[in-house]
């Protein structure tokens, strides 16, 4: 029972220190933002986070054979930080498109705001919801809720911030997303997802994903009869983002053909920004 007790209390303070470092870091200059991100996140890769790093150069030992083992780790260590400094965004993301930080590439290939959106987690993610009400779009996304009160607590404030009523994973979100397409909006979907303990896309040589929202887009396309675009944005320094939205990717409505020709799509954009794939650290090629 002490130790339970023990538990709780360190999460509660766990929590209760992210709470402070997001509302604190909110009145800091973006940049300075990004730059403590990144330093907090170069500590923690020498501390509590090393076995991150060791899971990333575990998975580069599939996707970048080429690299020899000090290749392996810089790539590691380089995503790692990548990840701090969008982890530390979540503050101030609300102001990227006001201070002129998100350059769309692509705006030709979204059809109209009726589409679904088969979203990356490359770079800064949320960089794309600037670029989406910034065009003067509207509509929502999926995502998967984080397992800490506070930084689940985190992201739904800063995506309200962007107008982004996102809606958390469960049996009900199609039905939801769905109604939203309905009404004429946009859904967007992240297609490289961590599901029980696999990252369900890319495939990259393992079997496809039985399920997840890889095989869930065609799906909802095909039954709300709209476009899929893929779109992901790419950090760069300053920080910057470019957020890249793709020629729509024809649905044949054979679900098998439709979920391959989405991985042929993004595989090859995470194979070449690697530094930039949330997901690299948790991705596994036996699973």
């Amino acid at each position: 029972m002490a130790e339970g007790r023990a538990r709780r209390l360190l999460r509660w303070l766990d929590n209760g220190k992210d709470l402070a470092l997001h509302e604190g870091m909110r009145r800091l200059p973006t940049p300075l933002v990004s730059d403590l991100g990144a330093g907090l996140a170069r500590l923690g890769a020498h501390g509590r986070h090393r076995s991150k790093i060791g899971r990333a150069v575990a998975a580069l030992d599939h996707l970048r054979p080429d690299l020899d083992a000090a290749g392996r780790h810089d790539l590691a260590l380089r995503n790692f930080l990548q990840i701090g400094r969008t982890m530390a965004e979540f503050s101030c993301m609300d102001r990227f498109w006001e201070e002129g930080r998100v350059e769309i590439v692509g705006r030709e290939n979204l059809p109209g705001n009726n589409v679904i959106l088969a979203l990356l987690h490359l770079g800064n993610w949320e960089a794309l919801n600037a670029a989406v009400t910034g065009m003067g779009l509207w509509g929502c996304s999926i995502y998967q809720p984080p397992s800490s009160a506070a930084q689940h607590a985190i992201a739904v404030r800063a995506r309200r911030r962007v107008r982004n009523d996102a809606i958390p994973a469960s049996t009900m979100a199609p039905r939801q997303a769905l109604r939203v397409l309905g009404e004429g909006g946009l859904v967007g979907i992240f297609v490289d997802e961590y599901l029980h303990g696999r990252v369900n896309a890319p495939a990259f040589g393992r079997p496809p994903a039985p399920g997840g929202n890889i095989a869930l887009v065609p799906r909802l396309a095909r039954k709300a009869g709209v476009p899929v675009v893929p779109g992901f944005a790419l950090r760069r320094p300053g920080p910057r983002f470019e957020a890249h939205f793709l020629p729509p990717v024809p649905m044949s409505g054979d679900a098998a053909r439709d979920q391959a020709a989405l991985e042929a799509v993004i595989e090859p954009v995470i194979r070449a920004n690697l530094e930039q794939w949330f997901m690299l650290y948790p991705f596994r090629p036996d699973c």
